[in-house]
Order: structure tokens, then C-alpha cells, then sequence
């Protein structure tokens, strides 16, 4: 896309940049910089989205069972993890513990989904950027360089040279990019076969799912994940040969994205041993989830407690379109493990805990 630019207003001979809509975000992001081209530094930047999709307002006084459904549609890629989640806070409210076969269930719907994300995202969006027509456009001298280069992995991944690489990533023409959309298709059969259907999992409840387990069902669960796993013997030695490729091509190319590493996790695919969906023991289950909560900040653990994470959770309404509520009814007035602050000073937050 075009960016929209014109200079600073304030005499700094920044350049303005703004990058607003980025299509390949369903339409709701913004990228706006101040950009020193002299000095090759970008002096500002920040990012917006506007869309409000409303359900933790709606979905207040509706009833709980009907709460996976609901928030299955807040997305047409990622309902099925919101539904999850709704499942799980469902199973604490009740305080019902799924049987393991019904949790395993739903982790490898989870784990299908992640197969899906994964593949799409890194060879149909982000193998857009490294594809052949886009490097002509952009760069024409590195893929000159790209067409002389061979590929150090050409015998796991099949492609001799750089270029080769780059051209089967080119948009719905591309051997790989192809490749890739069939990987698609498959990860979310996988899905389907453990929760019924997707976007929306029609087999997912509070205390297990409604999916019938045979060894059939498992069997073509496993078929298709064999059939993944060698996608990605080749998927990585491809990345590999590519990406080491632009590190050399373009010196100072790993700088790009560079920032302060602050990341946050709540976890995913819990151990059904161990997870009884208390909130009085969320800690240790929390804990032995297969992938386990985390706050990071500038690259060290803050904390790994999940109960901990979820009282810090604050809303900055500085920098988000929420109303103030001071004076307001508070849809959360106290937490059983701790305080829950409606507000903190100076900062005009809330806590979401409970």
C-alpha cells in the first residue's frame, strides 16, 4: 500500500508517514511515524486500531451456557480460541473438571489451530513480503544477487537457488505459497474432527465436548499430522536458507522490528492432570500447562503465576476508546485471591481479575 506522508509541522524535518489502513489486518490498523531519512532513524512511531467489537459489553445479563457460542463469532479466523476460553471460565463457574479424554480433545483442537496459524501466517502472509515479485519491485539488486545465490538446504526443500525459493512464494501462482493453502485445508479438517466445525466449534461445552472418540476419529487426526510434520522438514531449512540469505544481502536487516521485549502469556492446553479448573489452585495448574503463562519485560520473567497476571491486568484509558467509569456501577467489585483495585493512581486503570 501507498503511504500517506507530507513533513513535520514541527520544523524538525521529520517526515511524516502513516500507513493507515493495513488491509492484511482486516482493515482496523494504523501505522503512523516520524521518520529522520538524513539520519535513517525512525523518530516516532505508533499504531492504532479502531475497531470495537463490544462483547464484554453485551454480554452482560446474557446466560452463561451460551457464552462459547456468543463469543465464537467475535472473529471469522480465531473463534474457536475465544470459545475455548469461555469454555474454561465456564468450567471454573461451575466448578465441574472435564474427564482427561474431553480435555485432550480440546487441546489437540488448539494444537490443529496453531498448525493453522502458523502455516498461513509465515508462507501466505509473511512469504508475501520475501516473494519473488515483491523483491523485483522493491530490491531488483537482491534479487540479482538472489538468482546467483544456491541454496544450502536445496536437498531437504527441493529449490536450487534464492530465487527459486522467492518465486514459489509468489501470491496464488507459487509452487510453495500453493503448497501452503493446502496445509491450510488440512490443519483445519483437524480442527473439525475434534470440535465439530470451524469458525464456530459446534462439540465444544463447559465439562467436555460432545465429540464422539474412536480410534477412527484419532487416526485421521494423526494421518493429517504426519502429513504436517513432513511439510515442516522442508518448511525449515527453507526458512533458514532465506532468511540467512536478506541477513547477509542487506547488512543491518536483523535490526528491523528491534524493541523492547515486553510480552505477556496466559498459557494454552492444560494438563489434565494436574488442571482442575479452581481458581483457588489456577498457580500450580497454570504452571504445568504445556505452554505456560508469562509476563516478560526488557527479555526477563517477570512472573510465570497466572493468578498473579490476572490480578495485574489493568485497562489504560489514556490509550484505549473505554468510557471512564469513575462513579459508575463496577461489574467487578472485589477478587477472593486478592485486591482488585477499580482504580490505580495516576494512571486511570482498572482491573479485569475475577
Amino acid at each position: 500500500m501507498t503511504p500517506q506522508t507530507k513533513k513535520a509541522a514541527d520544523g524538525s524535518g521529520l517526515v511524516e508517514m502513516a500507513w493507515d489502513p493495513i488491509t492484511r489486518i482486516v482493515g482496523s490498523l494504523g501505522i503512523h511515524t516520524k521518520i529522520d531519512f538524513k539520519q535513517k532513524r525512525v523518530a516516532e512511531c505508533y499504531s492504532t486500531s479502531s475497531v470495537f467489537r463490544g462483547y464484554s459489553v453485551f454480554m452482560r445479563g446474557k446466560d452463561p451456557r451460551d457464552a462459547h457460542f456468543i463469543t465464537s463469532r467475535i472473529c471469522g479466523i480465531c473463534g474457536d480460541n475465544h470459545a475455548t476460553c469461555s469454555v474454561y471460565a465456564q468450567n471454573m463457574a461451575y466448578g465441574v473438571k472435564p474427564p482427561h479424554l474431553g480435555e485432550w480433545i480440546i487441546n489437540l483442537g488448539e494444537s490443529a489451530e496453531y498448525m493453522f496459524d502458523h502455516n498461513i501466517f509465515q508462507e501466505n502472509l509473511v512469504g508475501v513480503d520475501y516473494c519473488e515479485k515483491m523483491v523485483r519491485e522493491t530490491n531488483p539488486g537482491v534479487l540479482e544477487l538472489a538468482e546467483r545465490t544456491e541454496a544450502p538446504h536445496a536437498g531437504d526443500h527441493g529449490y536450487r537457488t534464492i530465487a527459486d525459493i522467492m518465486r514459489s512464494l509468489n501470491p496464488i501462482e507459487g509452487e510453495f505459497y500453493r503448497e501452503a493453502l493446502q496445509v491450510s485445508r488440512y490443519t483445519r479438517e483437524m480442527f473439525c474432527l475434534m470440535e465439530g466445525r470451524h469458525v464456530h466449534p459446534s462439540t465444544l461445552y463447559p465439562g467436555g465436548t460432545g465429540t464422539i472418540a474412536s480410534v477412527q476419529l484419532f487416526t485421521d487426526y494423526m494421518s493429517r499430522l504426519m502429513r504436517y510434520v513432513e511439510f515442516m522438514k522442508r518448511v525449515v531449512p527453507l526458512h533458514d536458507d532465506l532468511f540467512d540469505f536478506f541477513y547477509e544481502a542487506l547488512p543491518g536487516y536483523e535490526e528491523v522490528g528491534r524493541r523492547r521485549v515486553l510480552l505477556g502469556c496466559w498459557g494454552a492446553l492444560n494438563d489434565p492432570e494436574h488442571c482442575d479448573f479452581t481458581y483457588a489452585n489456577m498457580t500450580d495448574w497454570g504452571r504445568k500447562m504445556f505452554v505456560t503463562p508469562g509476563v516478560v519485560v526488557d527479555g526477563k520473567l517477570v512472573t510465570n503465576d497466572l493468578t498473579e497476571i490476572n490480578l495485574g491486568i489493568r485497562i489504560l484509558l489514556g490509550s484505549s476508546y473505554y468510557d471512564d467509569w469513575a462513579g459508575q456501577e463496577q461489574f467487578v467489585t472485589h477478587d477472593p485471591l486478592g485486591p482488585s483495585p477499580p482504580r490505580r493512581s495516576g494512571t486511570s486503570t482498572t482491573s479485569t481479575a475475577g
